[in-house]
């Protein structure tokens, strides 16, 4: 299997999901590699677990991210409707 046919299956699954899910389903994926690396640290070698606690370190960023956005945009919406 190539990097471009993992590239393709991660295009199928993104094809899935909603836009409404994809807040909520961050999170819950950034739990799932958590889960899976705690399981598996003894397990990986050194620079496959680096490399997806690297991965898992982007995907948190990014769910910071969208949450302090929904965060700022809320207060907007809340000062904006008051005036």
């Amino acid at each position: 299997m190539s990097p471009d046919d993992v590239i393709e299956m991660f295009r199928k699954h993104a094809g899935e999901i909603s836009l409404e899910a994809q807040g909520p389903m961050l999170a819950n994926v950034i739990q799932e590699l958590a889960e899976l690396l705690a399981d598996s640290r003894g397990r990986l070698p050194k620079e496959t677990f680096e490399a997806l606690t690297r991965i898992g370190g982007v995907l948190f960023r990014e769910g910071e991210s969208q949450f302090f956005a929904r965060t700022d945009v809320d207060a907007i919406m809340k000062t904006s409707h008051r005036e």
